[in-house]
């Protein structure tokens, strides 16, 4: 069993369309992730166009060569300098503790390093304990907790 990690391309599209959907699926098993899932856009059907932005990081990895998961990081400019944003990272989950979220993780750290961003910083919901535990395996621990009400009636 060989873990591969890659920058997605052209033909990754079709699949990080149905892995994106998935992935955002499973949002609703978490408090706050209906708010989450609508504060970052949804990039289907423009990954041809998302694989070619470079301000994106997004990359592929799997068992063998069968693509299992993805992660999608943004570039942008703040006080502190370039940061990128890990927006969303999903693995199936027939590839989950296998290692495969890691690879994705320890690519996307290279990535940064390599662009001499300053920061880099990921999202996790509530109660995603593995996706916080993915996270903290590569050194990014929470700085910021936010809360929040919704005030409409």
């Amino acid at each position: 069993m060989q873990i591969f990690v890659r920058r997605g391309s052209e033909p990754d599209c079709e699949l990080l369309e149905l892995l994106e959907s998935e992935g955002r699926s499973s949002l609703d098993e978490f408090r706050g992730g209906g708010r989450l899932a609508k504060d970052i856009a949804v990039v289907a059907p423009n990954w041809l166009a998302a694989v070619n932005n470079k301000s994106l990081g997004i990359f592929v990895a799997g068992i063998d060569r069968t693509v299992m998961g993805y992660l999608l990081a943004r570039m942008s400019t703040t006080v502190i300098g370039e940061i990128a944003t890990i927006e969303q990272v999903f693995v199936t989950k027939d590839a989950r503790n296998l290692g495969v979220g890691d690879a994705l993780i320890s690519a996307t750290v290279d990535w940064a390093k390599g662009l001499k961003i300053v920061a880099l910083d990921a999202l996790a919901l509530p109660g995603d304990r593995e996706t916080k535990n993915l996270y903290e395996r590569a050194g990014l621990v929470a700085r910021l907790i936010t809360v929040t009400t919704d005030l409409r009636d």
